[in-house]
């Protein structure tokens, strides 16, 4: 019996079954609860609303943190069940496969602190500011962060490499810099890390003028290092839009491949529609993106035939009526 609960845990925690209420409110209530609970943090911060109303930030604290360490282990016990996930099907290693994820770890590091703190001596106010990490749990309901994340995790080497070449660039004009303007300003760049900070400042052309050039070296060392660091800064950003999409484009390829999937038999049931529904969330794709790979598939001439959810007899022959009112 325990593992049809287990099962059910899996689809509520993770991806619902279509018109899952309880899923979907429990989902709502997280999502309240983190706001709360990351709306509290900051207000507790507050020396006069700390003494006022102490008691209820310590209580809005404690059964946030029962809550979200019950959510973490039963995320553990249940993800075994995930029907999306084959990686992690084995009891032991599935486990401890899915407690290395991003998600997972960020769920870890928003209780983690805390237990470890009624064990080991923590100081009182790093515990209030890493509590402000369970903002991050947020990313979990979020399409654009989890795209945001695998972009990242796909560019990782990528977006490396460029931040290399422009780490080699940066110590580079430091270095050029601090040979140039030493022996001028022997307070304002008095070592390379200090020219350091001139140069980061520069590439990213925030330019604070705190510390500027003076000597005709530095600055055409200034005017070089500016230029560059307009193309240099602009290119993680042509990487990450060229993952986002990529990335939308595999998403949908892969609804595209289940679609034709289901429909091979040329009929499309009630069954057919929870397969798709589910497997578009799974990939955080939108009602309307579904509606139009329907149709599109549809539409090029795959047969398909609509069962009543009721009776199961046709509804149609060829374009299905569902197909025709997406």
């Amino acid at each position: 019996m325990w593992y049809l609960w287990r099962a059910r845990t899996a689809v509520i925690l993770d991806v619902p079954e279509p018109g899952d209420r309880v899923s979907r409110y429990f989902d709502l209530f997280l999502i309240a609860l983190i706001v709360v609970n990351v709306g509290a943090v900051i207000l507790e911060s507050v020396g006069e609303l700390r003494v006022q109303w102490g008691g209820v930030f310590f209580l809005i604290e404690t059964v946030s943190l029962v809550i979200f360490s019950l959510e973490y282990l039963a995320r553990v016990w249940s993800i075994v069940d995930n029907k999306w996930r084959e990686e992690y099907r084995d009891p032991v290693w599935g486990r401890l496969r899915y407690m290395r994820s991003p998600l997972a770890v960020i769920d870890l590091l928003a209780v983690a602190p805390f237990w470890l703190g009624m064990i080991f001596p923590m100081d009182l106010r790093f515990l209030r500011v890493v509590r402000l990490l369970r903002v991050l749990k947020l990313t979990r309901y979020s399409a654009a962060m989890n795209l945001l994340f695998e972009v990242l995790r796909e560019e990782a080497r990528v977006i490396g490499a460029a931040m290399f070449i422009v780490l080699v660039m940066l110590i580079a004009a430091a270095s050029a810099t601090y040979l140039a303007e030493h022996e001028a300003q022997p307070d304002a760049f008095a070592s390379i890390p200090q020219a350091l900070w001139w140069a980061i400042i520069t590439v990213t052309t925030v330019g604070y003028g705190d510390v500027v050039p003076v000597t005709p070296v530095g600055k055409v060392m200034g005017s070089i290092v500016g230029f560059i660091g307009v193309g240099m800064v602009a290119l993680p950003d042509g990487i990450m839009a060229s993952g986002f999409s990529s990335a939308l484009h595999r998403r949908r390829n892969s609804l595209r491949r289940e679609m034709a999937s289901v429909l091979e038999d040329g009929v499309l049931d009630a069954e057919d529609r929870a397969r798709i529904a589910v497997r578009a969330a799974a990939l955080n794709l939108s009602e309307d993106e579904v509606a139009d790979m329907l149709r599109d598939k549809i539409a090029r001439g795959l047969a398909c035939v609509e069962l009543c959810p009721h009776c199961g007899k046709p509804l149609a022959v060829g374009t299905s009526r569902a197909a025709k009112d997406m």
